[in-house]
């Protein structure tokens, strides 16, 4: 359960389940567990679940990237080091661009 203070935070991303997953084990080695629909992430001061849900691909002319809606909640840690597990989450999940 989330802590009150947490304000769950609810995100798009275009990966698979199985590709966040994967991304978040290669940043974060021993600090993940999953299951169906589901990962938490144990940082040095917060503890993290993300609840995905796959959504309608986002289609660009022939190319469909999958995308799931994630909902974000902190079950330990105070704000400020929530905050900093979640924005290196984030930077770890960055897809290339250009």
């Amino acid at each position: 359960m989330a802590l009150p203070w947490s304000g769950d935070s609810r995100r798009t991303m275009t990966a698979t389940p199985a590709e966040f997953v994967s991304s978040l084990s290669t940043a974060f080695p021993g600090a993940v567990i999953a299951g169906a629909g589901w990962a938490e992430l144990a940082g040095e001061a917060a503890r993290l679940r993300f609840a995905f849900t796959p959504i309608a691909p986002l289609c660009l002319g022939a190319l469909n990237l999958a995308r799931m809606e994630v909902v974000v909640s902190v079950l330990a840690g105070n704000a400020a080091d929530a905050r900093a597990l979640v924005e290196a989450v984030d930077r770890a999940t960055q897809r290339g661009g250009g």
